[in-house]
């Protein structure tokens, strides 16, 4: 993994509560990033119809190609427990694991959830984003953050909760990253 200093320029982090939009500031802070010739990559959630236990189904969309993935697997009215398909989650590693060897300047991770706070889940993929020249944008709930933080190895920037401050952050850690790497390059 990178040095700590480094984790923290280029991992911006959105915590959020259950009735924060996340989704959506995550896709407007995309479209914004995109607008200023910044390349993006990676996945978003979102939520689809109520399913019978009440919870809403959950999507993840490619943003670089729109390929969707079902991500839950309804289980019934009575189901409480975590309803993410193993086998949808493991796609949707594939699809990450896609984006970061396209070299874009963003890697959107879409979360880091309940499998990836016990070890599971897309965590390898989440490290080679972060060891990867992108910038990495991650939504996480405010329960799971110190796990996060765990995992990177000490504190990522924490991001408001607004699409253009994410946007001017990001701009700001991809211009840092590019004179980085051309610094460099241009030393060698």
């Amino acid at each position: 993994m990178p040095a700590l200093s480094d984790i923290a320029a280029k991992v911006g982090v959105l915590p959020y509560d259950a009735d924060v939009a996340v989704d959506a500031i995550l896709g407007e802070a995309v479209r914004r990033v995109r607008n200023r010739g910044m390349t993006v990559g990676g996945l978003l959630q979102r939520t689809g119809e109520r399913l019978s236990n009440g919870r809403l189904s959950i999507w993840l969309d490619d943003v670089g190609t729109g390929e969707t993935l079902r991500l839950d697997q309804p289980r019934g009215p009575g189901a409480k427990d975590c309803i993410v398909d193993p086998d949808a989650l493991a796609h949707a590693a594939c699809l990450l694991r896609r984006v970061i060897e396209q070299r874009q300047d963003v890697v959107v991770v879409n979360r880091f959830g309940y499998a990836e706070s016990v070890g599971d889940g897309m965590r390898a993929e989440i490290a080679d984003a972060i060891c990867s020249d992108a910038v990495v944008l991650i939504a996480v709930r405010v329960s799971r953050l110190e796990g996060l933080e765990r995992f990177l190895g000490g504190a990522a920037t924490v991001l408001p909760l607004a699409s253009t401050a994410v946007a001017d952050w990001v701009e700001r850690a991809v211009s840092a990253r590019r004179q980085g790497i051309a610094g460099q390059v241009a030393g060698v």
